[in-house]
């Protein structure tokens, strides 16, 4: 027997589409302007990591590369989320567009001189990830002025969707535009796609009531506050705890990326940019179906599911390192990357109020890239000195006591809906 709702009771809303933000105009031009943004980022990033391998081939200066990037968020990020409650972040973030955009001309004008060695390329490299790291608290931070509620979820997910669908395309464009101009144009064109978020940013109007609700603290004020709220918050502790667990044995695969590309594989520039790019396609699948998988797991199973198959993923690719399965790795561990970052990103967003929004997303970067700058400097040093499938094999292994542990670490529920 099927039972009816009651004569002219409203129908129980379902959870939203994957898609369903993007039905927001400011949210969808914001979005397509990261995109196009984050095409041009993985192109410079794809092919500062060839130009790296061709000024040296030992692994460490790879890993340094790719800690480079990273290191600025954690030392910085906090500082950048104190900003960026502080100040108006619609102008703020623009400030910052133009920072990347200069450090992007630099690299073009240098690569194109034949000036850039391997230390300018990591001090300049240094610079684009402190522009990134004082961008990010703000930029999560307006996520949740954009769009709320149930649709806060598939809107941090389409962002991340967004991101790797840009790691699935970028990385085969600006290699084949390597192998073909050479990696000054790849630098050039980042530079360019700051423009369209500098344009999508000035044409979104924040409104009153979210300006109105950021706090006007003095620095040492507001970094005691933020201090005080993480460090009283048992919920977000928890969250930090669970990416910690991830993050350092789960970065091995892509600190290594190039090595096992132009070393291991013997990859070309363009066979090099795909291999770059699965990693994003895994990503984008994981991210469509997060909803779906989440209404089925839930967000604290689903999170766990995904560290157990990275590890497993890992081993193999460890184990027998030909492309196609190095490629069918690298896309698989970008689906779990994708639902642990997203899951635990929106779990944080639902417990921050938007005075403290920055400062805790801040934290969350920081200890996220933290995470990341040790574990790329700890699998470069392995790998230096026992060899890149002895660095896959001890992450993979590492990864298993650690997913034990992050499964007795729930995450916090996500809180009843407003009505």
């Amino acid at each position: 027997m099927t039972l009816l709702p009651p004569t002219g009771a409203p129908p129980r809303p379902g959870p939203p589409s994957a898609f369903a933000p993007l039905a927001n105009p400011a949210f969808r031009g914001l979005w397509i302007a990261n995109l196009l943004s984050n095409v041009g980022g993985w192109m410079q990033t794809t092919g500062a990591a060839w130009e790296m391998t061709s000024l040296t081939a030992e692994p460490i200066f790879v890993a340094l590369l790719a800690a480079a990037s990273t290191l600025p968020t954690f030392l910085f990020c906090f500082f950048a989320g104190i900003l960026a409650d502080r100040f108006e972040r619609r102008r703020y973030i623009i400030v910052c567009q133009f920072w990347m955009m200069g450090v992007a001309a630099t690299l073009a004008g240098l690569a194109y001189l034949g000036r850039l060695d391997h230390w300018t390329l990591l001090g300049l490299s240094f610079c684009m990830g402190l522009g990134n790291a004082m961008n990010a608290p703000a930029w999560h931070a307006v996520v949740p002025e954009i769009v709320s509620g149930p649709q806060l979820r598939p809107a941090i997910a389409l962002n991340s969707a967004g991101f790797n669908l840009a790691r699935t395309v970028g990385p085969v464009i600006g290699q084949m535009l390597l192998s073909l101009v050479g990696v000054f144009l790849l630098f050039a064109i980042n530079a360019f796609t700051y423009v369209g978020v500098i344009l999508a940013m000035r044409s979104w109007k924040r409104s009153a009531e979210a300006r109105a609700s950021q706090r006007r603290e003095g620095l040492l004020e507001a970094a005691r506050t933020g201090i005080a709220f993480v460090r009283g918050s048992g919920e977000l502790k928890a969250i930090f705890a669970r990416g910690l667990c991830f993050f350092v044995p789960g970065i091995a695969m892509g600190t290594l990326l190039p090595v096992i590309g132009r070393f291991e594989l013997q990859l070309d520039e363009f066979a090099f940019g795909i291999l770059y790019g699965v990693f994003g396609v895994g990503a984008v699948g994981a991210a469509m179906a997060m909803p779906l998988v989440n209404r089925l797991l839930g967000p604290d199973r689903a999170n766990i599911w995904a560290m157990s198959i990275s590890a497993a993923a890992t081993f193999a690719a460890a184990l027998a390192m030909t492309p196609l399965l190095v490629g069918v790795v690298v896309a698989i561990n970008g689906a779990c990357w994708i639902t642990v970052i997203a899951n635990n990103s929106t779990s944080i967003q639902m417990i921050l109020p938007n005075f403290m929004r920055a400062r805790g997303m801040a934290v969350h970067q920081m200890v996220f890239f933290g995470a990341m700058v040790v574990g790329s400097l700890m699998w470069g040093k392995i790998a230096t000195v026992f060899g890149v499938q002895a660095a896959l094999l001890a992450s993979a292994v590492l990864l298993v006591p650690f997913t034990v542990l992050a499964a007795s670490i729930r995450l916090p529920a996500a809180p009843p809906p407003r009505v």
